[in-house]
């Protein structure tokens, strides 16, 4: 896991806490309802299922403002680690072999002015990034792991070099040549937090409920929802 440079908010303090390792990782692979399961996102009528859902909050704080320059919201059917940093060039965080469908949804607090005076709460809708991202990341490179801040993509197959394994999964880079990927329109994506909790105390029992709305490039229109335990990433 990449070295905490700086404390920049109480969230931060709380991830560093909560997220010291993929063994700490409480995402639980369970839907809520599994009978009619609602975790995933919604392509053509169909439903692709993401059990697990992790953030990861920016730590380089390039602006100075004491806040996280960005959030990214991963929801999976696999886990994620950045155990690894950027052992595939390009990609900071690496997905568990068994990844088949995985969204990446990117906010900028740049694009969302309410994050220029707080951190993501309960009860807002922010403004997910449709480009590329032009910060220069603590390697001197300039792209955010994958050719655009944000996507879906699903029918996807894991790289065949496996970085390591961690609790009997072994842990990879995901090529954007393989497998179904959708990215944003020039309508940017939406996604509204209805609840989240990240509990001090005991921080398995961290959880988020989220809604987002994405527009492809083609011009399908994605729904997604997740609502169910957190994992936390600092970037």
């Amino acid at each position: 896991m990449k070295t905490v440079k700086n404390i920049l908010t109480i969230a931060v303090v709380l991830v560093a806490t909560l997220f010291i390792g993929i063994s700490c990782d409480n995402n639980d692979d369970l839907q809520n309802n599994p009978t009619v399961p609602d975790d995933g996102f919604t392509l053509n009528a169909t439903l692709y299922e993401t059990p697990n859902v992790y953030v990861a909050i920016d730590q380089s704080d390039r602006d100075n403002d004491t806040k996280p320059d960005y959030y990214t919201f991963f929801f999976s059917n696999g886990r994620i680690t950045d155990t690894y940093g950027d052992s595939g060039i390009g990609y900071a965080h690496a997905f568990s072999t068994n990844t088949t469908q995985l969204v990446k949804l990117q906010v900028f607090e740049s694009s969302n002015p309410s994050l220029v005076t707080g951190n993501i709460t309960a009860g807002s809708t922010y403004n997910v990034s449709n480009t590329l991202t032009t910060s220069i990341n603590g390697f001197g490179v300039t792209n955010s792991g994958f050719s655009q801040d944000s996507f879906i993509a699903y029918s996807l197959q894991p790289g065949s070099t496996v970085f390591g394994t961690i609790n009997g999964l072994g842990y990879t880079q995901i090529p954007e040549v393989i497998g179904l990927w959708s990215y944003a329109s020039a309508t940017a994506p939406t996604i509204t937090i209805n609840a989240i909790n990240i509990d001090t105390t005991t921080p398995a029992n961290s959880t988020i409920d989220v809604d987002y709305t994405f527009q492809d490039t083609t011009g399908n229109a994605i729904t997604g929802h997740y609502a169910g335990t957190l994992g936390i990433i600092l970037d």
